[in-house]
């Protein structure tokens, strides 16, 4: 999607001018993931008020918000890029949605369960190739 990858470009930019500022608080993780928390908050309050266009604008500064934290984590060496992570997501998930047989709750719940454990096997090896 266009807007996503302008959302991406437009991150890189205002991470660029944050480590221009020198302000520490700007390149801090931790602070941004209690901004992130404290976005969740503010989505949970428009939910109850069925405020439609406030909801969607709370849901875009968790968006970026985590955009942001990605640019800064990226910059940290600590992760390689947006991309990776949708597509982590995207395999993440269509391995478990797609192994869903929609028959029973007590299954389905088994079936997850089984693929997530899986996946987390199939990180730990990945992580340990790193280490080599």
């Amino acid at each position: 999607m266009k807007e996503i990858e302008e959302l991406i470009k437009l991150a890189a930019y205002k991470h660029k001018i944050d480590m221009q500022k020198g302000r520490e608080i700007y390149n801090d993780i931790n602070w941004l993931l209690d901004e992130i928390k404290a976005e969740v908050d503010e989505v949970k309050e428009e939910i109850q008020e069925q405020n439609s266009p406030f909801l969607e604008d709370e849901l875009g500064d968790i968006l970026w918000d985590l955009f942001m934290l990605i640019e800064k984590l990226r910059d940290k060496d600590l992760i390689s890029s947006h991309e990776n992570i949708i597509k982590r997501a995207l395999k993440k998930y269509q391995e478990r949605i797609f192994a869903l047989k929609a028959k029973s709750l007590e299954e389905d719940e088994k079936i997850w369960q089984a693929v997530k454990a899986k996946q987390k096997r199939e990180l730990q090896e990945e992580k340990e190739q790193y280490k080599k």
